[in-house]
């Protein structure tokens, strides 16, 4: 199968927490591999289309990246998510935050 990403991917696990009903809260689903573009939720279920709301941390900063996300895979229990509406902040400090991570 060809790849199909259009963006680096590291290797990264953290907790997630998700919206429900405008209430954040914090489950059993951890972020696995992540991008500018997205992520994949393990332990996470929705329907494919399903609009998200997420918020995590990254190892070197204190203030959470909150983003709508929208369902585009699940597979092996997990759920893939394509970002919605990055800040431009919250996407400069992703981009730096992967790039500095990645191996080439």
């Amino acid at each position: 199968m060809e790849e199909q990403r259009l963006h680096r991917r590291v290797s990264f696990r953290t907790e997630v927490w998700r919206d429900e009903d405008g209430i954040f809260s914090r489950g059993n689903e951890r972020l696995g591999d992540l991008s500018v573009g997205g992520t994949y939720i393990q332990g996470a279920g929705a329907s494919i289309g399903a609009i998200l709301n997420l918020r995590f941390k990254l190892p070197a900063g204190d203030d959470f990246i909150t983003c709508t996300a929208i369902a585009r895979h699940t597979r092996g229990g997990g759920l893939g998510v394509k970002f919605l509406d990055l800040s431009p902040d919250n996407l400069k400090r992703l981009a730096a935050f992967v790039n500095a991570s990645a191996t080439v």
